[in-house]
């Protein structure tokens, strides 16, 4: 019994380190999205457009870079009266990071882990500006220390298709700590993807203090969003 158990453990762990090796020399997956990020959040007319730094300072910047590993990353303010949007979106080139790390930076685990309360949460939501569909995305309402409370929409999209969130959790961890609890969805994440896990990956998150089926349902809104579809948010319009 002891002998077949080895033998067991031992065909085991050989699949293991092949299915590793596999992953580790694939060939990265074609890139869709070719655009400069500066240039898909532009300048629109009637919005006041102001660059907000992702962290605090250079240094932190250097830090938040180097835990997110990102290709590209913006984060812009439009405030148009009364209404304000703060839209962030990071990229990552074919490869760049494993599906689980880019995904489990979202407010769920982020805002939550930093002290944020999460009062509302909804996955997979369908979405519409004027007659156009956006692709399902994720919504979440969080008290902001200081901040007051912000609803959220964000997408994950992985090789232009939206990661589902609804198997995570709030407030999982960084380190090893995180990466233990988050397991579970790396084989998820093969079921879903294929063993050569070298995805192109975007998150974009939009924040406000106001409801985000109001700011889309809002038709003095419709250019803002609409400048939004080279990000490939809408089912009509993917990356190019």
């Amino acid at each position: 019994m002891r002998k077949a158990l080895l033998i067991f453990g031992g065909i085991m762990l050989a699949g293991l380190l092949a299915l590793v090796l596999f992953s580790e020399f694939a060939a990265p997956r074609p890139r869709g999205f070719t655009a400069d990020l500066a240039k898909a959040l532009p300048e629109m007319p009637g919005w006041q457009r102001r660059e907000i730094p992702i962290a605090g300072s250079s240094s932190a910047m250097v830090n938040v870079q180097g835990i997110l590993n990102y290709s590209q990353a913006k984060q812009f303010l439009y405030a148009r009266g009364r209404t304000q949007l703060l839209i962030y979106v990071a990229y990552w080139e074919p490869g760049k990071v494993s599906v689980v790390d880019a995904g489990s930076h979202n407010p769920d685990s982020c805002w939550v882990s930093s002290g944020c309360v999460r009062t509302e949460r909804r996955f997979a939501v369908p979405g519409r500006v004027g007659e156009r569909d956006l692709l399902p995305y994720e919504f979440g309402q969080y008290i902001i220390p200081n901040g007051g409370k912000q609803n959220v929409a964000f997408w994950h999209l992985v090789n232009g298709e939206p990661n589902r969130y609804e198997e995570q959790q709030a407030g999982w961890r960084n380190g090893l700590i995180g990466r233990l609890e988050r397991l579970p969805l790396v084989w998820k994440d093969i079921l879903a993807y294929g063993i050569n896990q070298k995805n192109e990956q975007m998150f974009i998150r939009i924040s406000s203090g106001q409801r985000i089926e109001e700011l889309m349902a809002d038709p003095a809104n419709k250019t803002l969003w609409e400048a939004l579809a080279p990000l490939g948010v809408y089912a009509d319009q993917r990356w190019k």
